[in-house]
């Protein structure tokens, strides 16, 4: 399993989301939503919307993001150059337990994201029969 995700790249565009680096981040920098939102002038639910994959920041905020948060706007982007590490798998308790949890945090998170979507695609579905 660790060799396995040792050759991934965790961060890549195949395998996390701008706003999963955003809020990996923003973590690693130790910010709250809040204080990250006051530092780039924007209200706390942008950042959540950023970090939920429902909103994308603009050029120039995108740039400012990447310098506070101590990564490069590629980074954010598509997850290669300088970013923020893989988290080291050896630190964490790998007795199956762990990887368990912290699979099906990141499952039951999809999961909640892709119910958000199924509602925005019927809202459009059903505003595009409405125009008909």
């Amino acid at each position: 399993m660790t060799a396995m995700m040792e050759e991934c790249d965790y961060y890549g565009d195949d395998v996390s989301t701008l706003g999963e680096r955003i809020s990996v981040a923003r973590d690693r920098s130790g910010l709250s939503e809040s204080e990250l939102a006051a530092r780039l002038a924007v209200q706390r639910q942008t950042i959540d919307a950023w970090e939920g994959d429902g909103a994308e920041p603009r050029a120039n905020k995108l740039s400012m993001l990447a310098g506070i948060l101590g990564v490069t706007p590629a980074w954010l982007l598509t997850g290669a150059g300088d970013g923020v590490s893989a988290p080291d798998l050896a630190e964490e308790a790998l007795d199956g337990r762990a990887i368990r949890l912290r699979l099906a945090g990141e499952l039951r998170e999809a999961v909640e994201i892709q119910a958000r979507l199924q509602k925005r695609i019927s809202r459009i579905a059903d505003a595009l029969a409405a125009i008909d």
